[in-house]
């Protein structure tokens, strides 16, 4: 279930809510009408009626059934947005370690390290591979979209360097919340890596 699923279903739950409220008010008002006792009736059933035995009136259910339809549909989109960044940040953060990590074991090993996409996309996955053994991979991060520079393999010598003439950068973002800030992974030609964010929305990571 999506982020925006989830948002439409507390919509609609606090809709219905209130259209069931209605409902029962109107029911209620009419039966109170037709077979609303008297102000003694009433006073002699609470006096004979044991405290463990009363429970809650129909107007006082309807409000907190109310209260709670209303809360629900407020609190649900601030807490997608929320879920959505946390996503993204630690989708971030994970290829932060694995960069890391292909960087010091090419260090190591005196070899080239490179970090494969599945299926040429970093959405899908990837792979850490050293000739045709794999160090380590890495799943499908849920609801997060992760693009790359066409053409360019992300890979690390046996010094530590990108094994490009260019700096390399991960862009990642919130497949089901567009305002969740876009986060960057930013590799320098010596094959440190640092993480931006674009705070401004205005699509750059390097201006914050």
């Amino acid at each position: 279930m999506t982020l925006e699923l989830l948002a439409a279903v507390a919509v609609c739950f606090a809709f219905i809510s209130s259209v069931v409220l209605v409902a029962i008010g109107g029911w209620y008002s009419s039966y109170q009408g037709i077979e609303r006792p008297s102000t003694a009736e009433r006073k002699t059933a609470r006096v004979l009626m044991p405290v463990h035995e009363r429970g809650f009136t129909m107007p006082e259910l309807m409000v907190s059934v109310g209260i709670a339809a209303i809360l629900t549909a407020i609190a649900t989109p601030p807490l997608m947005s929320v879920i959505a960044a946390q996503r993204v940040k630690t989708a971030t953060f994970d290829l932060y370690s694995a960069v890391s990590y292909a960087r010091s074991e090419a260090i190591k090993r005196d070899a080239v390290v490179t970090i494969v996409p599945r299926n040429g996309a970093f959405t899908n996955g990837y792979d850490l591979v050293v000739g045709v053994t794999v160090l380590k991979n890495q799943g499908v991060s849920p609801g997060i979209s992760i693009s790359a520079p066409p053409n360019l393999i992300l890979a690390f010598d046996g010094s530590g360097r990108l094994t490009t003439p260019a700096r390399y950068q991960l862009e990642l973002t919130s497949a089901q919340v567009s305002t969740t800030p876009k986060r960057c992974l930013v590799i320098s030609v010596a094959g440190r890596p640092s993480i931006q964010v674009d705070n401004n929305h205005d699509g750059n990571c390097m201006n914050g």
